[in-house]
């Protein structure tokens, strides 16, 4: 009974792994067709022809080396200023005592409530009046914590036993040396999990790039993506999925990489206690 249990859950995550990687297998094989082979009913499941051209074309159009550089420096020092924000005030939330603490942990929960569009013009005004617009530091100061990330620390946090930071203020460690020799280390797989997700957030934003850049040169490449489907009448369908390969290849290795911490932090986080 339990055999045929096993083989019955085995079956079913096979064919979940094969319908989500159905569309990755699209978008790659749809890069390397033409359009009119992309728009053709019934669909080809393999080009008949390799059009190759597509990536040298998106690579020249999107000034790749420069359009890339610009959402890595924004995505990594983003993300970098996330974890670190982040991580302090989850601290503070979770493990200090200050007037107002849930009151202000519950006012801050209750801002992601509000649509992003809703912020589009304050954010657009302030950043203006501050000299920042049409520079890429508009996309990573302003946004340099999120609540989210806040209270994702502070959930893990909670969990690290309070004896554990009692036994090194008796040891004669200042708040500084336990955040950094104790707190830190144990939340590896949190970090981890918290990198990869805004990482990823930052990477594929677009409306903040488009609102806050207007230099091509500046533009990051969900940006530069979007532009491309306006060159002409017909879209350029092949040339898109070129340029959303290239697109993902960051992401995919970033995830490769981290993707043991990202598993146990989220595996850590579902259980509480």
């Amino acid at each position: 009974m339990r055999k045929k249990r096993d083989l019955i859950i085995k079956v079913v995550l096979y064919a979940l792994t094969i319908l989500f990687l159905i569309p990755i297998y699209w978008l790659i094989v749809s890069s390397l067709k033409t359009d009119s082979e992309i728009t053709r009913f019934p669909p080809t499941f393999w080009p008949e022809i390799m059009n190759i051209k597509n990536f040298p074309y998106v690579w020249k159009y999107l000034h790749f080396t420069k359009t890339f550089m610009n959402s890595i420096i924004v995505s990594i020092s983003t993300t970098i200023l996330i974890v670190i924000f982040s991580t302090m005030a989850g601290y503070a939330f979770a493990k200090k005592e200050f007037v107002g603490r849930k009151f202000l942990m519950t006012v801050l929960i209750g801002t992601m409530t509000i649509p992003a569009t809703v912020l589009l013009l304050p954010l657009f005004f302030i950043i203006t009046k501050l000299g920042m617009y049409d520079k890429l530091i508009s996309l990573i100061f302003p946004f340099g914590v999120t609540v989210f990330g806040i209270f994702f620390m502070k959930q893990y946090i909670e969990d690290i036993p309070d004896a554990l930071i009692e036994a090194a203020r008796i040891d004669g460690c200042g708040e500084f040396r336990i955040f950094f020799t104790i707190i830190l280390p144990l939340l590896k797989p949190a970090i981890t999990s918290l990198t990869i997700i805004e990482f990823v957030n930052n990477w594929n934003s677009f409306t903040m790039p488009l609102v806050l850049l207007k230099t091509p040169e500046k533009f990051t490449l969900p940006l530069r993506l979007g532009m491309l489907a306006k060159e002409t009448v017909a879209v350029p369908w092949s040339q898109i999925m070129a340029a959303n390969v290239l697109t993902v290849i960051p992401v995919v290795i970033v995830f490769l990489l981290l993707q043991k911490y990202f598993i146990k932090g989220i595996m850590s986080g579902s259980v509480k206690g």
